[in-house]
């Protein structure tokens, strides 16, 4: 989902008339502490299926994934879209945290046929969990199903839309207008 996100708001963005290198003019604080949650959420992924999926396990890897991405994301609450990414990401920690550190998946709205994969892999997962009876914030789960250009669909939460429109507003605003390239510290020497 995120992908195609990222490469429409790219697309809208030249069409308007905006410039790709405006993005590059963007300082983004704590900047390792961002792409350090995403290693961390890399190697949940390929662990999957050779490590058990338990609840103190993923919680953990949850609260430190989440921890370090929130903790580089917080300086930066002042770029355009940032606030509505920051709370997508609290919104989806929520229920993560809520659910023994795995975000539920409403299996119910996938197919069977086209999602068999996906659904077999969620109880070996350590990121993903079919959604439980005694879900909690269910709501805040993947609830909802996306298909736009894929042939098996995947599905996403409120908390991912948040983010959707935050990384799309961030890149059309950077590309259109621009940021500021303010310095930190003004005083004249």
């Amino acid at each position: 989902m995120f992908r195609t996100v990222v490469l429409f708001s790219l697309a809208i963005g030249l069409l308007l008339g905006g410039k790709l290198s405006r993005l590059g003019e963007v300082r983004v604080k704590r900047l390792p502490w961002i792409l350090a949650s995403f290693v961390l959420k890399f190697v949940a992924v390929f662990l999957a299926g050779r490590v058990s999926p338990e609840p103190v396990l993923c919680t953990a890897l949850s609260v430190v994934t989440y921890g370090l991405l929130l903790y580089g994301l917080y300086p930066n609450l002042n770029l355009t879209g940032f606030p509505l990414v920051f709370a997508g990401i609290v919104l989806n920690f929520l229920v993560i945290v809520a659910n023994q550190g795995r975000m539920p998946v409403d299996v119910s709205i996938l197919d069977p046929v086209t999602s068999a994969g996906q659904i077999q892999a969620l109880p070996l997962s350590l990121i993903h969990q079919v959604m439980p009876q005694d879900v909690r914030l269910g709501f805040l789960a993947d609830i909802f199903k996306w298909r736009f250009f894929s042939k098996v669909p995947t599905t996403f939460s409120v908390g991912d839309v948040l983010m959707a429109v935050g990384i799309s507003w961030f890149i059309l605003h950077g590309m259109l207008r621009g940021f500021s390239c303010a310095p930190e510290d003004a005083r004249i020497n």
